[in-house]
């Protein structure tokens, strides 16, 4: 059985990346809006609570 915690890992960081990517490519042009700030935050915050019970359950 694949493992949710981990998948919802994988994910999340392929968001940023994708993100990552966008703004070199567009480097000129962009810049970051206090929405897309917020939804990076909120990605990040999501990250570190998927590490967290990724450590409990193998610890």
């Amino acid at each position: 059985m694949p493992d949710d915690l981990k998948a919802r890992q994988l994910h999340l960081n392929g968001i940023i990346v994708g993100m990552a990517g966008v703004k070199k490519l567009n480097a000129r042009e962009y810049e970051d809006t206090k929405v897309e700030t917020l939804t990076i935050d909120a990605i990040k915050a999501e990250l570190e609570f998927i590490d967290l019970q990724l450590k409990r359950r193998s610890g």
